[in-house]
């Protein structure tokens, strides 16, 4: 009998321990469905939660000050407010539409610098997404400049459950409240998301218009999450459209 082994199967695979370099895996608790190979960040109840990372908090940043007449609405991932009409001064009425964001379930809101308001979801499992907000009414409407940003901490990479790899018919993600394998210090293959090369920083892509993409990598630090101590060792040219596996080390204190 002649036994052969199959010779299909890739070098790596997303999630996968790369070598036996000293490493630290820890167990959190997945507060949501989490894929394997992505970076994962402090959850709801830190050391213990993790949770995907998302754009949480929003800058939006009025042009001129609001005058007579005016109505502003808000709509703050799907909840709205009952429009803020003026009264009485600019002063006031940004206040009270603060007030009126900050009273939504599950929703922050505070001024920022000037005409700025920071809107951020507490403990956010999606990105935060403000919309219906054209003032309306009155001898003139300021327009609105809108940032999205995280405040989300990053803990560590997720690592494959080598028992059951997705390429040979296991699961591809751990489930809601699964405990989850969380890499801080060794070598992991990842996906990222642009060309990168041996020894560059890496930084968790964060991109809320591409949200298959979120929580893969990087070299870019434009919008994205340092890896702290993180660092690319191996070449690799990927995209948003086409991934590509690359080594990432981390080295995040015990």
């Amino acid at each position: 009998m002649v036994i052969k082994y199959q010779n299909e199967l890739d070098v790596a695979i997303n999630g996968q321990i790369a070598n036996l370099q000293d490493s630290n895996i820890k167990t959190r608790n997945a507060q949501q469905a989490i894929g394997f190979g992505k970076a994962v960040v402090v959850g709801t109840v830190g050391g213990t939660d993790v949770k995907n990372i998302f754009k949480n908090k929003v800058s939006v940043t009025y042009s001129t000050d609001f005058v007579a007449s005016n109505s502003i609405p808000m709509t703050v991932n799907g909840l709205s407010i009952t429009p803020v009409v003026y009264a009485t001064s600019h002063a006031a009425t940004f206040a009270a539409l603060i007030a009126a964001i900050d009273a939504l379930a599950g929703i922050s809101c505070v001024a920022g610098t000037g005409r700025e308001i920071l809107i951020s979801v507490d403990n956010a499992i999606d990105n935060v997404t403000v919309s219906n907000n054209t003032v309306t009414g009155g001898a003139g409407q300021p327009t609105l400049t809108i940032a999205y940003t995280s405040t989300d901490i990053f803990e560590g990479v997720s690592v494959l459950r080598h028992g059951q790899p997705v390429t040979v018919g296991g699961d591809d993600q751990y489930q809601i409240n699964n405990a989850v394998n969380v890499m801080t210090r060794g070598c992991i293959w990842v996906y990222v998301v642009a060309t990168v090369a041996y020894g560059e920083d890496a930084y968790v892509y964060n991109d809320k218009s591409n949200t298959a993409n979120q929580g893969q990598f990087t070299n870019s630090s434009s919008g994205n999450l340092a890896v702290a101590s993180g660092k690319f060792r191996s070449a690799a040219v990927g995209t948003t459209s086409t991934p590509a596996l690359a080594l990432l080390e981390l080295n995040l204190p015990a």
